[in-house]
């Protein structure tokens, strides 16, 4: 008679269950990521004093994390609040700030985190079972609610690209350029070289709005950002009404004498290198100058973030604020007199300010009033 090599019933679901067991205690042990979510406004003493709280604990939990959610004069901070409070069946009775999410758990009132707060950290990392349940509505807020690129952001773009390219400081600089180049070389020097300087500033600008845009996007003061660039764009449109008046004199938008050494010294050696790389060199020189615009574009595509989107936006902003110098290179290139450019130009640099000033005063006023 033989002996049958199979495993009992009972061995069998014995090992099974062993093996169980082990896998459990295995993913008990193992670390997890805990994210405790808090909610505050400014000017509130309870907010306040839980801030106090977390900080002192934020040094015994270093593999915790912590994040801060401000819905001070933030209409989507505040949806994403009441996404959580229904997702954690708060009544509305309840919904109140400071409040705080963590796992499963939801502690409102100061009273209530103090006391609880770090007990369920604890409970969490000791094996308590620990769902993201805040991440993942948070997570799905997100996709929700996830901006566009919009028709009226692409308006608003071409639409404050062409007024800033109306700017008498980038055609001073142009017309100097060329002038300098004529008087040290041929035309097809002067096309090559002022293209180059054309490309350099391009270049220049769109790295400097990429560089901004990220700034703007992550700063953690997003509450006060759009009083700062409102009120900023506010005092460039009264300085653009001070040039519509009183041009040149006093605190000026006009190009700094710098600006003209630079190109007088530079041109006539100038390379197509040269022409790029003092391009880029110029328009950080005239960004006060010409950046009002800029920087309150770049507020408004921060709302979206950094997404290739908002870089093809960047870039075609950049290309219609070339497209001007471009314009008047190609004029004198083809015969028209520099001194009949300079002369237009001359001539026409106060209203080219005052349409400036308008678009600004009307944009810094709208971010202020959270319009847009």
């Amino acid at each position: 008679m033989t002996r049958s090599s199979s495993l009992n019933p009972p061995v069998l679901l014995t090992v099974l269950m062993t093996l169980l067991l082990a896998a459990r205690l295995i993913v008990l042990a193992s670390p997890q990521t805990i994210t405790v979510y808090f909610f505050v406004v400014e000017g509130c003493e309870h907010c306040a004093r839980v801030e106090n709280y977390i900080s002192s604990i934020k040094t015994r939990y270093p593999e915790v994390i912590f994040k801060r959610f401000d819905i001070s004069n933030n209409d989507t901070g505040i949806e994403l609040f009441i996404a959580l409070a229904e997702g954690f069946n708060i009544t509305e009775e309840l919904r109140e700030v400071p409040t705080v999410f963590i796992g499963d758990t939801c502690l409102v009132g100061e009273k209530e985190i103090v006391q609880n707060l770090e007990e369920a950290i604890l409970e969490y990392s000791h094996g308590r079972e620990y769902r993201d349940k805040a991440g993942e509505i948070i997570t799905a807020f997100i996709e929700q609610h996830k901006p566009t690129v919009t028709l009226p952001s692409l308006v608003s773009v071409v639409v404050a690209a062409f007024i800033d390219s109306l700017n008498p400081c980038a055609f001073a600089t142009i017309v100097l350029l060329i002038t300098y180049s004529l008087q040290a070389g041929s035309s097809r020097r002067m096309l090559t070289t002022c293209g180059a300087f054309i490309i350099g500033v391009m270049a220049s600008y769109l790295a400097a709005g990429i560089g901004l845009l990220y700034v703007i996007s992550t700063a953690s003061f997003r509450s006060l950002l759009r009083y700062i660039v409102g009120s900023a764009a506010i005092l460039f449109s009264i300085l653009e009404f001070k040039e519509f008046f009183y041009y040149g004199r006093g605190l000026s938008l006009e190009q700094p004498g710098a600006l003209t050494r630079i190109l007088g010294k530079y041109s006539e050696t100038m390379s197509i290198g040269g022409g790029f790389l003092v391009g880029m060199a110029v328009s950080m020189v005239e960004l006060p100058c010409t950046g009002g615009i800029y920087i309150t574009i770049l507020y408004l595509l921060s709302k979206i973030g950094l997404t290739l989107e908002v870089f093809l936006l960047l870039l075609l902003y950049n290309l219609i604020f070339i497209l001007p110098l471009a314009a008047i290179l190609l004029i004198v290139y083809f015969g028209r007199s520099v001194i009949e450019i300079d002369a237009w130009r001359i001539e026409k640099r106060r209203y080219m300010r005052l349409l400036a000033g308008v678009l600004l005063l009307i944009v810094g006023v709208a971010i202020i009033a959270g319009l847009i």
